[in-house]
């Protein structure tokens, strides 16, 4: 890009932010009082804080005590993460395609 002549640049202001984290996720998502992050219709939550959960709308998903938690429930898998521990998720998810094939990926 150093020597290329046909790249220009426009001055601009503006947030960024990698939407490829849970994370980073629910830091641009609307949250509750307590400050979680919240999608799907059948979500309810008690005691809980600081969470990203993010569930289909064919079950009733009920999250009590936790704090600072990735919960993510889909057909096949339900994951339950801390999210200081959010990058190791990818090495998760090698190990189940190591151990159990694509099924669950």
């Amino acid at each position: 890009m150093e020597k290329a002549n046909n790249v220009y640049i426009i001055p601009a202001s503006f947030s960024w932010s990698d939407l490829g984290t849970w994370n980073s996720a629910h830091a641009n998502m609307e949250k509750d009082y307590f400050d979680n992050a919240v999608v799907g219709e059948n979500v309810m939550v008690f005691d809980t804080h600081h969470c990203m959960i993010h569930s289909s709308n064919k079950k009733m998903i009920l999250v009590q005590g936790l704090e600072d938690y990735i919960v993510v429930d889909t057909d096949d898998v339900l994951m339950i993460c801390k999210k200081e521990k959010e990058q190791e998720i990818k090495d998760y998810v090698s190990e189940i395609k190591r151990t159990k094939g694509d099924k669950y990926l």
